[in-house]
């Protein structure tokens, strides 16, 4: 008889085991919800991760048509990068056509994984509708 209390005892605790484990979160749920939350969802890049944009302020020194480049001499870069000189990828064509040697940008810097690029390019003291 005592095996038998013991028993259905035990198959009670395992049945309400089961039930609060079925009731929980999984753990990679919440953590997309707490990235979410943090701004840091954005279209899927090609590393499988979600693309961050930064806003970056410079003065372009100089440009690189055949690798649609400009070598920029940037401010600090969100939580991405400090303060630095260096070349960045201009992936559109009509971004880097605003781009000469010498002017001063407000921009977004697009990061996916380890591939970067800078877009959204605005020539400071020109009209973003017009481009003067």
């Amino acid at each position: 008889m005592k095996k038998t209390i013991t028993f259905i005892s035990g198959i009670a605790l395992l049945s309400v085991i089961f039930a609060l484990v079925g009731c929980s979160s999984s753990a990679p749920e919440a953590a997309k919800t707490e990235a979410t939350a943090a701004g840091a969802s954005g279209p899927m890049g090609a590393s499988g991760h979600s693309i961050k944009k930064y806003p970056m302020q410079g003065k372009v020194l100089s440009l690189n048509a055949a690798e649609k480049s400009a070598r920029i001499d940037a401010g600090a870069i969100g939580d991405w990068m400090g303060p630095m000189t260096m070349n960045y990828a201009v992936k559109d064509a009509a971004d880097f056509a605003k781009l000469s040697a010498g002017v001063t940008i407000n921009a977004t810097v697009f990061v996916d994984g380890d591939d970067f690029w800078v877009g959204e390019v605005n020539v400071a003291g020109t009209s973003a509708a017009t481009g003067k």
